[in-house]
């Protein structure tokens, strides 16, 4: 008789040691693994050593992706008075090599909205930077840049949120371009400059004219990095897998991010190899180049050489990013899409014995898959919790678990703490267990309807009498309430094998719903191309619906929203129908 989930649990937690990890980032600790580096590839043969040790199957694939590297940023004020600011660029800026940019300052409120988002229809008006070098609080993000650069900005100097200047990228670009995106990198160059001297410019501009010159400098083009490939064949649906994932590559010596995830990844591989045989579904492992100055070009490149393999067969995908780190004991900011959430509560729960809550994934963390249509839950994982912030007096980064030495030279040792880690490890390890093993999927598309029709109540309520989504809140009714009842029918099925006929049955319907819902709910582009690295809402095509209230009425714009917003509809009420006839032929 075999042993039973809770058994299996407990004999991979039990094996949980960290000695191998703290290995990896004691050598870590002396690399700066930047993306095409000697260091990198140093990094990658230090994995592979023990993964030859400890007998797992992989490869590495020599992956051809582009970089755009920071090399070099210089910031000097002409007048009033003469001096140099510190500053840095953030990668995908415009490079001026040798030549220097110079003109006046504009500062740009932060009310202004520039936020980081896709609108393929923007309409804010900018005439005033045209010219200038403009002036900005925040990081340097993509959607700012490109608008800024649309208005003929000469320049943009981000503001950082305290003493750090932070690493960056500012690309519209996600991944590796092609013929569609090859166009939307800034055309202007970027720096970023602390908040002291943010404040300081800041100050001056407004008491007289302020003149800039800057220059930036980055080494741009394609570059062979290692991507490690890891795969531990399950035993009874082996074709099947959950990809767990993190980048290596770092700004810096990079210990927070993604030192520790990486260590965390590879003790993962090491205890599902030696735990196997009690594996139902396989595991693969991915170890990404290209995340910070490709923006996310390494995950992006495997999506694309492994897309046919990854649609047919992957039933889950997991981002594992800055766990372990100092200070982060919450786990009240995670990230999982709505049919993983319950079951994410419910590991998290058990793993740690804490509460947890989430939110919609953003538009980060090497989730390269949306467009594929996999259900993925975690990126970044525990935090230091809010009121702890609050008395470090911190401000939000993206990463390190909240720690502000995020993208700095200063994400050393310290950042790491091992007893976090720890827990991390556990919460990844049972999520990724049962997903492995249940012979019912453990997600609940019951979810992703439900937050379809918020999504489009809450658009409805925003666009008034200009725009009816009444049918598709109707449709999507329809399809929750069968939903509803395929879950009824399905719960007897969970004591049941993983090769029982209705089982497979089952678990192929919520693989084909995920692929035709999560690519509705998450992207615009086509199956196996890639949104722009800007922050997507929720059923894109048909977020512009919200704009018609605001718009004159029978102006130009009016008319195209409305046009663009009916496309969306019929793309949407069609894979509506798709989902409800899967639906249905499954429960028949």
């Amino acid at each position: 008789m075999g042993q039973t989930q809770h058994e299996v649990e407990n004999a991979l937690l039990e094996d949980i040691d960290l000695t191998t990890a703290e290995a990896i980032l004691n050598r870590f600790s002396s690399l700066v693994r930047e993306s095409g580096s000697d260091d990198e590839l140093i990094a990658a043969n230090y994995l592979e050593s023990l993964l030859h040790q400890w007998e797992i199957s992989y490869r590495v694939h020599k992956s051809n992706i582009y970089l755009s590297v920071p090399k070099e940023a210089r910031l000097k004020v002409l007048h009033p008075t003469e001096y140099e600011i510190k500053a840095k660029t953030p990668s995908a800026s415009f490079s001026t090599n040798e030549d220097w940019v110079k003109g006046e300052l504009i500062y740009l409120p932060a009310e202004l909205n520039l936020d980081d988002k896709y609108d393929p229809l923007a309409h804010t008006t900018l005439d005033h930077v045209q010219g200038k070098i403009v002036l900005m609080d925040g990081y340097p993000v993509s959607g700012k840049v490109k608008e800024l650069g649309n208005a003929g900005a000469l320049g943009v100097i981000f503001i950082s949120p305290g003493d750090y200047i932070h690493e960056g990228t500012c690309s519209a670009i996600w991944g590796s371009p092609d013929l569609d995106s090859m166009h939307f990198d800034p055309i202007l160059p970027v720096l970023a400059v602390s908040h002291p001297d943010g404040e300081h410019l800041k100050k001056l501009s407004t008491n007289e004219s302020v003149q800039l010159s800057l220059q930036t400098v980055l080494d741009e083009g394609w570059f062979d990095c290692p991507l490690i490939d890891i795969f531990i064949e399950g035993t009874e649906e082996p074709e099947k897998y959950v990809l767990l994932h993190g980048h290596l590559d770092s700004w810096h010596v990079g210990i927070g991010d993604n030192g520790t995830g990486i260590a965390a990844l590879m003790e993962m591989a090491r205890i599902f190899q030696k735990h196997r045989h009690l594996l139902k579904r396989s595991i693969r492992i991915a170890i990404w180049p290209g995340h910070s100055t490709g923006r996310y070009a390494g995950s992006t490149w495997f999506a694309d050489q492994f897309g046919l393999d990854l649609m047919e067969n992957c039933v889950a995908q997991v981002n594992c990013d800055s766990p372990g780190c100092r200070w982060a004991t919450s786990y009240e900011h995670m990230t999982w899409m709505s049919e993983a959430e319950l079951f994410c509560q419910e590991a998290i729960h058990t793993a740690v014995g804490q509460a947890s809550q989430g939110t919609r994934p953003g538009r980060a963390g090497d989730y390269s898959f949306n467009n594929i249509g996999i259900t993925s839950f975690f990126m970044l994982s525990s935090t230091i919790p809010d009121d702890h912030v609050h008395e470090l007096n911190y401000y939000a980064v993206g990463g390190c678990g909240g720690n502000i030495e995020w993208h700095t030279e200063d994400d050393l040792m310290y950042v790491a703490d091992y007893e976090v880690l720890h827990k991390d490890i556990r919460i990844y390890l049972t999520a990724i267990i049962r997903a492995l093993n249940k012979p019912i999927l453990p997600f609940n598309y019951v979810k992703t309807a439900e937050e379809f029709f918020q999504s489009l109540t809450t658009y409805q309520q925003q666009a008034g009498a200009h725009y009816s989504l009444a049918d598709l809140i109707e449709e999507v009714a329809e399809l929750r309430d069968s939903l509803t009842q395929f879950y009824k029918q399905i719960e007897p099925l969970r004591l049941e094998s993983l090769s029982h006929p209705s089982v497979q049955k089952a678990n192929q319907c919520m693989i084909e719903l995920s692929r035709l819902l999560i690519r509705m709910n998450y992207s615009r582009q086509g199956v196996f191309y890639h949104d722009p690295a800007l922050d997507i809402p929720a059923l894109p095509d048909l977020a512009p619906v919200v704009e018609l209230a605001e718009l004159e009425e029978d102006s130009h714009r009016y008319y195209v929203t409305k046009n663009h917003v009916k496309r969306g509809a019929n793309r949407l009420s069609l894979v509506l129908k798709q989902a409800n006839q899967l639906v249905q032929s499954t429960l028949s």
